[in-house]
């Protein structure tokens, strides 16, 4: 299997615990999944940013996601750990679905959608947790 990066999402931040938080929740109706991961920095003095993605499914594809540990997933595919920096990988791409897998340092979320919209950007948040409450509840 070969992994290509997946460019329509803000790159990963690689640094050690970076973490990335996520929700599957149904606010009019329709299944979402919002994930916050924190974005890559050009510069450290750059303060901390985390990105938030909205993930939709329709009628025909739903919304399907699969959340476990970067060790595990990657064990499962035969892959080699030390190939893949964390980042937005493109499984498979159809024109009525894709599957992109956001691989961190301890995890691997994979994710099949028919549609997503980036939210807007978080800065100063402790965590991705924090910054996903913060983009829920406001």
């Amino acid at each position: 299997m070969i992994l290509k990066k997946f460019s329509q999402l803000p790159a990963l931040e690689i640094e050690p615990g970076t973490d990335c938080s996520f929700i599957s929740h149904n606010p009019k109706g329709e299944p979402l999944l919002t994930v916050v991961y924190a974005t890559k920095r050009d510069f450290l003095s750059v303060p901390k940013t985390y990105t938030a993605v909205q993930f939709r499914g329709d009628n025909t594809i739903p919304l399907e996601f699969h959340s476990v540990s970067r060790q595990d997933y990657l064990e499962q595919l035969e892959l080699a750990d030390s190939w893949f920096k964390s980042g937005a990988y493109e499984i498979e791409k159809t024109k009525d679905y894709t599957i992109v897998l956001l691989l961190t340092n301890d995890r691997a979320l994979e994710i099949i959608f028919t549609g997503f919209e980036l939210l807007e950007d978080s800065y100063h948040c402790a965590d991705s947790q924090t910054a996903l409450i913060q983009h829920i509840s406001g």
